[in-house]
C-alpha cells in the first residue's frame, strides 16, 4: 500500500430482512495518498484535483462538504483518534468524479504506521440527502470492527442495529465488507473487491472505456433498487433532522475479537 493506484472489481449489496434482495455490479475505485492528491493531479493528464477533468477528487464531495482539503480534513480524524499518532501515511478509497459527477456510498481512509501496518480505518458513510457520517476505529489485533448505526443512509432501514466492518490490507488484492443487523439479527450485507491496477493514464482511459460513466451508473442502481425494494412492499421511515456532517470516534474496544 505504498503507492496510489486503481482496483478494477465488483460491488455486491444483499438485503436479508424482512425481505431478500441482491444487486450486483463491476465498478473500478481509486486508492490515492491524500499528500500527493496535488502531485498526482499535476503528473496525470485524465486526473484533476479540485479540478474538473476527465476523473478527479473534489474537496468540497469528502469530509464537511465546504471545501475543506481532503488531507487536512483525513488528518483532523487522525490525530484525534485513539491510536492515530502512530499514523504516517492515508490512504483514501474512493470512487473519483468521472466529470466532474461522483456520489460515493462509502468512501474509506486507511492509516498507516512508519511499517505499512494498517493502524486506523475511517468509513466515511455518504446518504443521498447530502448527508455525511465518519465512523473512526483503530485497528486492533483482527481484520474486524463494529459500530454501533448513528446515521441515516437508506430510508428502508431506521437509525439503529450495529455495522461490522470487515477488511484487508489493500495489496495485490483488497476487499471490504459491510453488514448490517439489527438485535442480533441479519439485515443487510455489502461487499466491495478489486484488482489492483497501476494508476497511469492508460489505465484510467481502459477505466473509463470498461466503465463509462461509472459514477452516474451508481446513482442510477440506488434508486432504481430503491424503486424495487418499494414495489416489494417494505416500508420507507422518516428521514430525522440532523446536522449534515458528523463523526464517531470509537475507542479499540469496539474491534471484533
Amino acid at each position: 500500500m505504498t503507492e496510489s493506484c486503481l482496483y478494477h472489481g465488483e460491488v455486491v449489496h444483499r438485503r436479508l430482512n424482512p425481505l431478500r434482495h441482491e444487486l450486483r455490479y463491476r465498478v473500478f475505485n481509486l486508492l490515492a495518498d491524500v499528500d500527493r492528491l496535488d502531485e498526482l493531479s499535476g503528473s496525470l493528464r485524465l486526473f484533476g484535483y479540485n479540478r474538473l477533468n476527465l476523473f478527479s477528487v473534489m474537496d468540497r464531495n469528502h469530509g464537511p462538504g465546504d471545501g475543506t482539503p481532503v488531507r487536512e480534513h483525513a488528518w483532523g480524524l487522525v490525530r484525534a483518534a485513539d491510536g492515530g499518532e502512530a499514523v504516517r501515511r492515508v490512504f483514501m478509497f474512493c470512487y473519483p468524479s468521472v466529470l466532474g459527477y461522483v456520489f460515493n456510498p462509502i468512501t474509506v481512509y486507511y492509516g498507516i504506521d512508519s511499517e505499512d501496518r494498517l493502524r486506523l480505518m475511517i468509513y466515511e458513510v455518504n446518504n443521498t440527502f447530502g448527508g455525511r457520517h465518519s465512523y473512526v476505529l483503530p485497528v486492533g489485533d483482527s481484520l474486524a470492527q463494529s459500530a454501533p448505526k448513528h446515521f441515516f443512509v437508506s430510508p428502508f432501514n431506521a437509525v439503529e442495529g450495529h455495522y461490522t466492518f470487515n477488511f484487508t490490507a489493500p495489496e495485490e488484492k483488497m476487499a471490504l465488507g459491510v453488514a448490517l443487523s439489527v438485535d442480533g439479527a441479519p439485515v443487510l450485507k455489502a461487499y466491495v473487491s478489486g484488482t489492483r491496477r497501476p494508476l497511469t493514464d492508460a489505465n484510467l482511459l481502459r477505466s473509463f472505456l470498461s466503465f463509462p460513466l461509472l459514477t452516474l451508473k451508481v446513482t442510477a442502481a440506488i434508486h432504481l433498487h430503491a424503486l424495487k425494494l418499494w414495489w416489494k412492499g417494505l416500508k420507507l421511515n422518516r428521514r430525522p433532522a440532523g446536522p449534515n456532517h458528523t463523526v464517531d470516534y470509537l475507542p479499540e474496544a469496539h474491534t471484533q475479537p
